[in-house]
């Protein structure tokens, strides 16, 4: 399969401008019928319009590169992470608007978003359920593998059954996870509290405590965690 996979990302990441030059047919239309091949066209049906939010963080395609296989490719394309299915899509331009083509999910295929680097790999949930998808990748440390989750859930409606009830349309909400891997395990989700961070260093909680609050950090936002795990790697 891995010579497929290197026709599908070079003619993913051609330029329009190779794609014009003569004598290059053949090579474009071969390398086209692979992307083809082995792209995953994902299904997509209009969002109704009583459905408020989106299933996007940034519904921007952006300028990515691919890790395959460790191996970084030069060239760059364009591409967005669906939040709501999991899915990275790809696009010929940032002005694209829809897509149904999808990067095949492999932890061999490493996908550099705007400047993010996404990991397909398996984790923990919340509930404590396996699960395999993407996280991206926040800081790696000597013992710490830190990444962040972001999805987008579907809320159903809520109707009012009252006047004094406030209804809610259906809608897609943020859900956004800091994830944890201590030595190479599977990552787990931490808890964003000033006890929930500093527990998680077990023998080390005072320390971490005390860094939190000399340097006035709020562990609700991710530079704040960054900071943690860089001062962990001290001990």
């Amino acid at each position: 399969m891995k010579p497929v996979y290197i026709l599908l990302f070079i003619s993913f990441f051609f330029s329009t401008e190779l794609f014009s030059q003569s004598g290059l047919g053949v090579m474009v239309d071969r390398a086209q019928q692979a992307f083809t091949d082995l792209a995953n066209r994902s299904k997509r049906t209009p969002k109704p319009a009583n459905i408020q939010g989106t299933h996007y963080f940034n519904e921007r395609f952006e300028v990515a590169t691919l890790d395959y296989f460790g191996t970084e490719l030069n060239d760059k394309g364009f591409m967005r992470y669906n939040a709501f299915r999991d899915e990275v899509e790809m696009a010929s331009t940032t002005s694209q608007n829809e897509s149904d083509l999808v990067l095949m999910k492999s932890n061999d295929i490493v996908p550099y978003i705007g400047g993010e680097k996404y990991l397909y790999i398996p984790h923990r949930l919340e509930d404590g359920r396996a699960y395999i998808g993407y996280l991206v990748l926040l800081h790696q440390g000597n013992n710490h593998t830190v990444y962040i989750k972001r999805q987008k859930v579907f809320m159903e409606e809520v109707v009012a059954r009252t006047g004094l009830e406030n209804p809610f349309p259906p809608r897609f909400v943020d859900n956004i996870q800091i994830y944890v891997s201590t030595k190479g395990d599977t990552p787990v989700p931490l808890k964003q509290s000033k006890k929930g961070v500093s527990s998680f260093f077990k023998e080390n909680s005072d320390k971490v405590r005390k860094f939190i609050k000399a340097n006035k950090l709020k562990v609700s936002e991710t530079d704040a965690i960054i900071k943690v795990f860089e001062f962990a790697d001290s001990f």
